[in-house]
């Protein structure tokens, strides 16, 4: 019976190493499934929140676009209380810097220094903003907007360049009846557009106060946001890098509410890479592809496109130099030309028509002393929106177009 106690089966030290060895294995690997799948999770919901955030943005542009207050014709006049459109193209574009600049790096930076500002129509009901404190509200049916990029305090660690892009509303009303606005107009010893941090109104000085902008107002380049209101063209207000904003007094004024208490209420997306207005030019040509071997059809502003014999119509760069008129430099007469603007600046304005004195009238080009910058009607108009997910390190891009209607 002792020799049979000594002889009972068990596990040896060996056996409960490798036994250990394989169960150690079995949790790293269950782990790094783990881990595998939580980072997925990660990414896929980073990418469904971007998608998410880049359709409200798209929704809320054709939003606005869909209710522009004029005709995009130019030589608006005042009298008929419309408001304007304008475009700012800088000089970046989307096949230079994508595809030659940054080829090879981690920048996707493409087109993000155009500027599109005009009046527009609430979709139903009104507009609001602020009113002197947060908790006084003003509405109306008609703001200007303005939409545009500056870059982003925070960058990802990747080298990727990235911009908030804002979208700044002023309500446009003809009358104020509030208190503080006496006789319609309030002391301008607040200057513009930093009133704008009290007053989400559409505001002009004049007579050193300042009066709210009727639609018919905002049809002069003058009375517009972050405009120039001292002398003709009334450029609008551009930095050295052809984005909104200017140096006043030694301070840096952009128009947004950045560094303000009302910081992050005028983003409308963030991590953007690029924001690329377009016009629709009749003129311009595709360059039809080949089947043999097989290339792409290239539109103007494509990478490698040369000339084109193909369809006609294509929404291109303004004063890109490949298509008609909307593709040649703007008319010197509309003083939109360097250096009242940065090198590179291309304008489309819908203009007014009381800048044309001691003229002999609209009907003579060749007589014109103030003329628009294109003398031609736009009709449609092409947004691309391209944004970078730090997570997933994915690039996402949503376009909007949208077709004017003819007056």
């Amino acid at each position: 019976m002792r020799r049979q106690a000594r002889l009972r089966p068990g596990f040896s030290l060996t056996e409960l190493l490798v036994a250990s060895g394989i169960g150690l294995t079995v949790m790293a690997a269950v782990a790094t499934l783990f881990g595998v799948f939580s980072r997925s999770l990660s990414q896929s919901q980073s990418t469904v929140d971007l998608s998410s955030r880049m359709r409200a943005t798209a929704w809320k542009l054709r939003q606005d676009l869909d209710g522009v207050t004029c005709p995009v014709v130019p030589w608006l006049s005042p009298d008929a209380n419309t408001g304007y459109f304008e475009i700012s193209e800088g000089p970046q574009r989307d096949a230079t810097l994508t595809y030659a600049a940054n080829a090879g790096t981690s920048n996707l930076e493409a087109d993000t220094d155009d500027v599109l500002m005009f009046t527009t129509r609430a979709p139903a009901g009104s507009f609001s903003g602020r009113y002197q404190t947060a908790d006084k509200i003003i509405e109306s049916p008609y703001a200007e907007v303005a939409w545009f990029c500056r870059r982003a305090a925070t960058q990802p660690v990747n080298g990727t360049t990235v911009y908030n892009l804002y979208r700044r509303q002023l309500l446009v009303l003809g009358y104020v009846g509030l208190p503080e606005f006496s006789g319609n107009s309030i002391a301008g010893t607040v200057p513009v557009p930093a009133i704008y941090q009290t007053y989400d109104l559409s505001l002009r000085s004049e007579g050193g106060r300042l009066h709210p902008n009727t639609l018919g107002d905002l049809t002069k380049r003058e009375n517009r946001f972050m405009h120039n209101p001292a002398a003709f063209p009334h450029a609008m207000r551009l930095d050295a890098n052809a984005r909104l904003g200017y140096v006043e007094a030694g301070t840096q004024v952009t128009g947004t509410f950045d560094d303000t208490p009302r910081a992050w209420e005028d983003v409308i997306l963030t991590n953007v890479v690029s924001f690329d207005v377009r016009v629709f030019d009749p003129q311009a040509k595709a360059q039809a592809g080949t089947l043999t071997p097989p290339t792409p059809t290239l539109y103007p502003g494509d990478p490698g496109y040369a000339s084109g014999a193909g369809a006609a119509g294509a929404y291109i760069d303004l004063g890109g130099g490949q298509g008609g008129r909307l593709s040649q430099p703007a008319d010197p007469k509309s003083g939109l030309v360097a250096p009242n603007v940065p090198a590179g600046v291309t304008t489309y304005d819908t203009w007014s028509q009381h800048y044309e004195v001691g003229g002999t009238g609209l009907n003579d080009p060749a007589a014109y002393t103030r003329a628009p910058p294109y003398p031609v009607p736009l009709e449609g108009v092409e947004v691309r929106i391209r944004c970078y997910d730090p997570t997933s390190k994915q690039v996402r891009q949503v376009s909007v177009r949208h077709t004017f209607r003819r007056p």
